[in-house]
C-alpha cells in the first residue's frame, strides 16, 4: 500500500486519470438527471446555453488560478498562466455563464438542480485524485500533529484537506437531497453556498496559513489576510445567499 501511494505521489498519471473519470461521471450523471426534467428550448439554444456554461467555467477556473498566485504567475511565461485551474472559479464562472446564456435564449427557468448530483460525484472523485497526489499538486494541507496526518511524500504529516473536502461534499449532498425545496434552483444555490463556505474555511488548513512543502515553487498570495480563493468564496457565498432569499 505504501509503495502504491508512493507511486501515485510521484507521477501525475493517476491524478489525471481520476480527473478525467470525474468529468465523465459528472457528464453521465448530469445527462441522466436532465432527461427527467428536459429544457424546453431548441437544440440550437441548448447548445448555446451549454457553450456559455463551459466557456465561462473554463475562464473562471483559469482566472482564479492566476489570481491566487499573481505575484509569481505575472513573472512567468504564458505556459504558467494556463498550467492550473481552480474548481471554485470554475463553478462560479459556469454559473455566471449559464445565467448569461439563459438571457440569450430567453429561458427564465432554473437549470441548476440537475447539476448538483453531477458536481457532487465529480468533486468527490476529483479530490480523491488530489489526495493521492504528491506535493506537486499544490492541494496539500499544512503540517499537523494529529495522528491522522497525511504524508504527501515529503515526510511531514499534513491535514488531508482534499479528503476532508470530499467527505464534506458527500455529507452536504446527502443532506440536500433529503430536503424539500420550495422552487427549482434552490438546491443548486444551497449546494454552491455550502461549497463556498467549505472552501473558505478549509483553506485555512493549507499554505500559506501553514508551512509549504520544501519543493513548493508556486507561492500563494494573501490579500488583506485572505487568499484569492477565500475572497472569491465569500463573494460566491453572498451571491448564493441572495439567490436563496430571492422571492418566488
Amino acid at each position: 500500500m505504501i509503495g502504491l501511494l508512493t507511486l501515485t505521489q510521484s507521477t501525475p498519471l493517476v491524478h489525471v486519470g481520476l480527473e478525467w473519470l470525474a468529468y465523465l461521471l459528472s457528464a453521465q450523471v448530469y445527462l441522466r438527471t436532465r432527461r427527467k426534467s428536459p429544457i424546453e428550448v431548441s437544440k440550437v439554444d441548448q447548445m448555446l446555453l451549454l457553450s456559455c456554461t463551459i466557456i465561462a467555467a473554463a475562464l473562471g477556473a483559469l482566472s482564479l488560478h492566476i489570481a491566487e498566485s499573481w505575484s509569481w504567475v505575472s513573472q512567468q511565461p504564458t505556459q504558467a498562466w494556463i498550467s492550473g485551474k481552480s474548481v471554485l472559479g470554475g463553478l462560479l464562472g459556469g454559473t455566471l455563464g449559464t445565467e448569461f446564456g439563459k438571457r440569450l435564449v430567453n429561458w427564465r427557468h432554473s437549470t441548476g438542480d440537475a447539476w448538483v448530483p453531477a458536481l457532487g460525484i465529480g468533486l468527490v472523485v476529483g479530490r480523491i485524485g488530489c489526495q493521492l497526489s504528491g506535493t506537486w499538486d499544490m492541494t496539500y494541507g499544512s503540517p499537523t500533529g494529529a495522528s491522522w496526518g497525511w504524508n504527501y511524500g515529503d515526510g511531514i504529516p499534513r491535514y488531508p484537506t482534499a479528503l476532508m473536502e470530499a467527505l464534506a461534499v458527500l455529507a452536504m449532498w446527502a443532506w440536500l437531497r433529503r430536503r424539500s425545496w420550495s422552487r427549482s434552483g434552490q438546491m443548486f444555490n444551497a449546494f454552491l453556498l455550502g461549497y463556498c463556505l467549505l472552501r473558505f474555511f478549509i483553506d485555512f488548513l493549507k499554505p500559506p496559513f501553514g508551512a509549504a512543502a520544501a519543493d513548493a515553487t508556486v507561492p500563494l498570495d494573501l490579500f488583506l489576510g485572505l487568499t484569492a480563493i477565500q475572497w472569491t468564496a465569500l463573494a460566491g457565498a453572498a451571491w448564493m445567499t441572495s439567490r436563496l432569499r430571492r422571492p418566488v
